[in-house]
């Protein structure tokens, strides 16, 4: 079951150079998952991180990456299909993370809303690079 993109919160605030992120686990979902575990690192998960909360609703697992530092990928990655993304964090962070996908996806970005502690809560639509 999808919770409704209101119904989502952050459980807790993330660290500076921290976003969290969220995708159905399919096939290209688990490839996106692969590419920015390749291009970031996965951050070291705090206590109580790593979900995202619903008032009575379901828990929804989130990965959470360290955009600090960007290593380059020298492959391209072949994406068979679109997939929709939430990511959570700071501004600055979730530009960070945008920046590296779009080296290899299209992406779109659409901010949702704010969620206090200076985070943001964005869905992306991460596809297929154009011309690969």
């Amino acid at each position: 079951m999808r919770l409704r993109l209101k119904e989502r919160k952050s459980a807790h605030h993330r660290g500076h150079g921290t976003v969290g992120v969220h995708i159905e686990p399919t096939r290209a979902g688990g490839l996106v998952y692969e590419t920015l575990s390749a291009i970031f690192g996965l951050a070291p998960a705090p206590p109580g991180a790593g979900r995202i909360l619903s008032d009575g609703g379901p828990v929804v697992s989130t990965l959470s990456f360290d955009v600090r530092r960007r290593r380059p990928l020298n492959e391209p990655v072949l994406l068979p299909e679109a997939v929709p993304a939430l990511v959570y964090g700071r501004p600055k962070d979730i530009q960070r993370l945008v920046l590296g996908l779009q080296e290899h996806f299209t992406v779109e970005d659409k901010t949702l809303r704010g969620l206090g502690h200076g985070e943001q809560e964005h869905e992306l639509r991460i596809g297929p690079k154009q011309g690969v």
